[in-house]
């Protein structure tokens, strides 16, 4: 009985330390972004550039973890877990598994397998009002554009 005790709690500690890495990893990718953010096309930067995303994700383990990430002009200045009530005026939320989380980091060609995540439903954005809606749907269309002449 102590083993199965010992087990249950030995368990219960790496779930969460499974949801820190998550974080850990995804900050690891922001400074990199960060340090990379002169070569986002102009379009990309002025549509996309000023934003406070809650992003929500489904860790392996089943529980959710709720980041708090802001940009100006297409930097990452706030990068943060917040608690599922946290009260933020988030223009956008995206929700995708811990899963499609790590393929997009770890991919060679991260738009594109972010991009294809998304249109495979895997990774779900959701503008919060009716300006970010038509933002949205404006960077979409440029998204789509760019795939067809093979920008992306």
């Amino acid at each position: 009985m102590k083993k199965i005790v010992i087990l249950i709690m030995l368990l219960t500690l790496l779930m969460q330390v499974a949801s820190a890495d998550i974080v850990n990893d995804l900050e690891i990718k922001v400074n990199e972004y960060n340090e990379n953010t002169e070569y986002l096309p102009s379009y990309l930067k002025s549509l996309l550039g000023d934003e406070v995303i809650k992003l929500v994700i489904v860790a392996d383990s089943g529980d959710e973890i709720y980041i708090k990430a802001v940009t100006e002009n297409a930097y990452v200045t706030t990068f943060e877990e917040v608690s599922e009530d946290a009260e933020f005026e988030a223009t956008m939320i995206i929700g995708a598994s811990e899963a499609t989380v790590r393929s997009v980091m770890d991919s060679e060609t991260p738009l594109e397998t972010f991009v294809e995540a998304k249109d495979n439903g895997d990774i779900v954005i959701e503008p919060v009002g009716l300006v970010n809606s038509v933002t949205y749907t404006v960077a979409n269309v440029v998204l789509k554009i760019s795939q067809l002449l093979g920008l992306i």
